[in-house]
């Protein structure tokens, strides 16, 4: 079945999404009333048959403490086609809506049981984005598992995923795990797949001095971790072994990811791959005086201004006429959700802010205390095996085309970065990113330009070491000397077939391969749907790793070396060698990791110039 069907049968199959749990979600409620005859999460009564559709569906019992110790029974879809049971939309914390927004996520009250046959909203984000009804309520996983799976017939490794999308976009839905799934179950690895969600935007990563003094940054973080913790509690019932969880997500999530090993103590997963995205995240970032611009901004446009007062006329009316005050943060707190976040669209679409990344981790002194560059340097990190790898060419999805010009360049450099750059730094930038097509990303297409300036490979290859290449390498090297000696790191190099050239080997398009949508007539959502024989042999080499690694914390296997056709993977060892695999299909080979040595080293010797540290606002807020 192609993939893009299956995502698209999903939410015909199984209904309307998930019901949420305000009253924002009474339409949803009432269709999925309608259309099931369980007993629903709210715990309204109904006749259950046990049934979804045709199939018999599958059951399982939590036994969180707001049961009692009278259990909870979640019903998901069974797949006969696929052999899988499927547990859509089970709630993991309680709605962040009302007096829970803004603050860290808290335990879901479960009544009798929950009904998990229906894709769950996603959290708010720009609609353009989402393939899905979103909503404030959307503190959702799903779960597949081997059919029949459960705590009398399994206990299997656990793959917990953690989406990426520029920590604003993004959902569970979309990274369908029944193809991982229907991978390991052939080669007699099967997992238990969970995906979950988190808050994104304003809602999840918001900064500014608002956040800071009502300690309301990195929300979407201690989502994650919750769901993390909701798994170690329950995923026994599904046939899940809570000692044996790998995290794994790209981009936002794998940065999210490499956060959570500031966590000394953490233990709520063995070992993490991380695909694109490292903990010294986004070096080229607004500054904090632009946090609180933007904060500001936000204040402003949604008539929450700081100055507020309920006799002022700029101030949102409902908002001050529900909490009889004026103070701008309660005000954040009482908007309609859908006004906060057209207010967090109209502060993105600012061209003060567009470029940079508005929302997202931040110092805290709490989840994250310091510097993630500094707390990496003095060896302030959980001790987890993990893999961490790019794409060639990360930085070409984040270049506008329209570049044509050095001064255009600097222009968005000086966007992007933290601090205004001095001008020797801005020479030695351009004296290693020359402007030569030749050096430029996409990497490896000589002079070819695709009809654009040559200023665009400029820039997308400053932009790629920047953010992900430089970050990646320190993170390698710091847990190499101070003791993770597990450690694998990879470049994928496959391009994908009908994407133009100008985006070469781009950020994301791994995903594929890793879910084993990289099929003739399969393909991905929003990627290509063009892949060919070989894409698929290489989705199935990476599929073994990744699972591999999930089973035996090593990509090799049990006994750490090649199996069958398989190039042996060594670990990367900063003191002796630095080993990489490269990922392409006709050329899965081991290489030492040293390309533009002296350009990550640039970056990484000058963590404060590019936003290596990056504080909610001012540090005397936390401090």
């Amino acid at each position: 079945m192609k993939w893009s069907i299956l995502l698209s049968v999903l939410p015909i199959a199984l209904g309307a999404p998930a019901a949420s749990s305000n009253s924002a979600g009474t339409n949803a409620t009432a269709s999925v009333a309608a259309a099931t005859t369980t007993t629903t999460a709210s715990g309204s009564s109904t006749n259950s048959t046990g049934t979804a559709g045709n199939y018999t569906a599958p059951t399982v019992k939590i036994y969180p403490n707001s049961a009692n110790g009278n259990g909870v029974e979640i019903t998901g879809v069974n797949f006969p086609q696929f052999k899988q049971d499927v547990y859509l939309g089970v709630p993991f914390a309680a709605p962040p809506v009302s007096e829970n927004r803004f603050q860290p996520p808290q335990d879901y009250i479960y009544n009798f049981s929950v009904t998990a046959q229906r894709p769950p909203p996603t959290c708010l984000q720009d609609p353009t984005n989402a393939i899905l009804p979103a909503s404030e309520d959307c503190l959702f996983l799903n779960v597949f598992v081997p059919e029949g799976a459960n705590a009398q017939t399994a206990y299997l490794p656990v793959m917990v995923w953690v989406h990426g999308g520029s920590f604003t976009g993004g959902d569970a839905t979309t990274y369908n795990g029944t193809f991982l799934e229907a991978a390991g179950m052939i080669t007699d690895r099967p997992v238990i797949y969970v995906a979950l969600q988190y808050r994104l935007g304003v809602f999840g990563w918001g900064y500014g001095s608002g956040f800071a003094e009502n300690g309301a940054g990195n929300l979407g973080l201690r989502d994650i971790k919750k769901g993390l913790e909701w798994v170690q509690q329950n995923i026994w019932a599904f046939g899940g072994d809570p000692s044996q969880v790998t995290v794994f997500g790209e981009s936002a999530g794998s940065i999210a990811i490499s956060l959570l090993y500031l966590d000394e103590s953490i233990n709520t997963f063995k070992g993490a791959i991380m695909e694109s995205g490292a903990q010294s995240t986004l070096p080229l970032g607004p500054t904090a005086s632009t946090w609180e611009d933007a904060y500001q901004y936000l204040l402003n446009v949604t008539n929450c201004t700081t100055a507020a007062s309920p006799n002022n006329s700029s101030v949102n009316a409902t908002a001050v006429q529900s909490n009889g005050t004026g103070d701008a943060w309660t005000c954040l707190k009482t908007l309609p959700a859908e006004q906060l976040l057209q207010g967090q669209l109209a502060v993105k679409e600012n061209i003060l802010y567009k470029a940079g990344f508005i929302y997202g981790p931040s110092i805290d002194g709490d989840l994250i205390p310091d510097s993630p560059f500094s707390l990496l340097s003095q060896g302030k990190f959980a001790k987890i095996p993990f893999i961490s790898g790019n794409n060639k060419d990360e930085g070409t999805a984040f270049v506008p085309t329209y570049v044509n010009s050095t001064q255009l360049a600097l222009a968005l450099i000086d966007l992007y970065e933290p601090n205004a750059l001095g001008n020797e730094t801005l020479l030695q930038l351009v004296q290693l990113y020359p402007n030569d097509p030749s050096a430029g990303s996409p990497f490896g297409t000589g002079n070819q330009t695709f009809g654009l300036s040559p200023i665009y490979k400029q820039v997308a290859a400053i932009f790629g070491d920047a953010t992900f290449q430089a970050t990646r390498r320190h993170f390698l090297s710091q847990a190499n000397q101070h003791g993770i000696s597990q450690t694998w790191t990879y470049q994928f190099e496959q391009p994908t077939p009908g994407v133009p050239g100008y985006r070469g080997v781009f950020h994301g398009s791994e995903i594929p391969f890793v879910f084993g949508a990289a099929r003739p007539g399969i393909g991905f959502p929003g990627i290509s749907t063009n892949y060919t024989v070989e894409d698929g042999q290489l989705s199935d080499a990476m599929i073994n790793y990744w699972l591999n690694f999930a089973y035996y914390n090593n990509p090799n296997g049990p006994s750490d070396s090649a199996t069958g056709n398989a190039t042996y993977w060594p670990t990367h060892d900063i003191s002796q060698n630095k080993n990489s695999l490269r990922l392409k299909s006709d050329n899965i080979t081991v290489f030492q990791d040293d390309f533009r040595q002296e350009q990550t080293n640039f970056f990484n010797a000058r963590p404060q110039e590019f936003n290596y540290r990056r504080s909610l606002a001012l540090e005397d807020h936390w401090r």
